[in-house]
């Protein structure tokens, strides 16, 4: 997987996958690369896992999300939205 994350694939990939954007793609890239390098994955795999709820390393207990995964899931939102004050 690539180690970066542009606007176009999101918005690519959510297009493809639900019909229409209802994010700020930037502010979403930029959380995704933020919380990658934070926790050590590829902005894809913090994308994804954001999107998707697909597994990391640690996030999940079989179906359930850990306190670790939720910790990912919280920091991705604080990231989102304190851009969001830069604004």
């Amino acid at each position: 997987m690539s180690n970066t994350i542009s606007q176009k694939y999101i918005r690519d990939y959510i297009i493809e996958q639900y019909g229409e954007v209802r994010h700020n793609l930037r502010r979403m890239a930029k959380a995704c690369r933020i919380v990658a390098k934070i926790y050590g994955y590829t902005p894809k795999e913090i994308f994804h896992f954001m999107i998707e709820q697909k597994p990391l390393t640690g996030t999940h207990s079989r179906v359930i999300i850990t306190a670790y995964g939720r910790e990912i899931r919280e920091e991705f939102e604080v990231q989102y939205h304190e851009m969001y004050k830069e604004i």
